[in-house]
């Protein structure tokens, strides 16, 4: 199984890890992986992605600036996908 990381930094003064998933690797590559993570880590409920995911306590959307860690490697949420850049407030790779 391939493991995805969720770290939440975009807002908090050091990196913030929030959850793991695990992947099929021979279903999913690790952008797509990463995109899944993305997509259930929105808070479109009242309950939030937390608690609707079965976890105990409810963490804010994943948001630019933010990154996941897969198979060792940092993707950072930017502002259209993802990048292994790390990328400003604005989700524009950082030079």
């Amino acid at each position: 199984m391939m493991k995805v990381d969720l770290y939440h930094a975009a807002f908090e003064d050091k990196p913030e890890y929030v959850a793991t998933w695990k992947f099929d690797p021979k279903k999913y590559g690790h952008k797509r992986a990463a995109e899944v993570v993305y997509s259930a880590t929105q808070n479109l409920t009242k309950n939030g992605w937390g608690r609707d995911g079965g976890l105990n306590k409810d963490f804010r959307s994943t948001s630019v600036g933010d990154y996941v860690e897969v198979e060792g490697l940092r993707y950072y949420v930017a502002n259209m996908g993802f990048t292994r850049n790390e990328v400003d407030k604005f989700g524009r790779e950082v030079k």
